[in-house]
């Protein structure tokens, strides 16, 4: 009778190839590199379009020949733009406070934020979605309010442009004027006038 030895796996001379680590990170901080590259280009590359119709659009008011007795408004859109000297400091610490603690200080967006934000929603929490004020003026000003990763990257890029290219007073006072507010309301001005009976000033 003729024994014929097979090969086994796992035998001494079969060794499996396992990267190093050094190999491993090397690959890790190309990648990001990479990635980062990309960002930064996307950013250089990227016009900060016109705001939409919807962003832009105000309210005309008609008044009485005596110049301040409101007559009626004309306008699909219920709003009136103010400057930000016209909304009390109390009022944009406390939108701060309640939207974005960190505006002055972050560039346009936050890691923290985001990673806190994808955190609670992968382990089960109530959805968030940890978009600076800047992300969010960019969302309702050039994008639409649909919930994907291509809007979502498109906002990232335009909030780091804008932070680029335009003064934290200007974004504050342009996101004070294009958020909705409730009742109708788009901007610190109609809101102030739905709720209260009075100009934000």
């Amino acid at each position: 009778m003729r024994i014929v030895d097979y090969p086994r796996r796992g035998r001494a001379g079969a060794r499996r190839w396992l990267p190093s680590w050094r190999l491993v990170l090397a690959s890790a901080v190309a990648f990001g590199a990479l990635v980062v590259g990309a960002f930064v280009l996307a950013v250089a590359l990227t016009p900060i379009p016109e705001p939409s119709e919807v962003a832009s659009a105000q309210t005309s008011i008609v008044y009485w020949n005596d110049g301040t007795t409101e007559l009626g408004r004309i306008g699909d859109v219920n709003r009136t733009d103010v400057p930000l000297s016209d909304v009390p400091i109390a009022v944009q610490h406390a939108v701060l406070a309640a939207e974005d603690r960190n505006f002055y200080d972050h560039g346009g967006f936050s890691p923290v934020g985001i990673g806190r934000a994808v955190w609670n929603n992968v382990s089960g929490g109530s959805t968030q979605g940890g978009s600076t004020i800047t992300q969010q003026y960019a969302k309702n000003a050039f994008l639409t309010q649909e919930r994907s990763w291509t809007r979502k990257l498109k906002e990232l890029v335009l909030a780091t442009k804008l932070e680029t290219s335009t003064s934290k007073d200007e974004i504050l006072e342009k996101y004070l004027n294009t958020v909705y507010f409730g009742r109708g309301a788009y901007g610190i001005e109609a809101a102030a006038q739905a709720y209260f009976g009075v100009p934000a000033k």
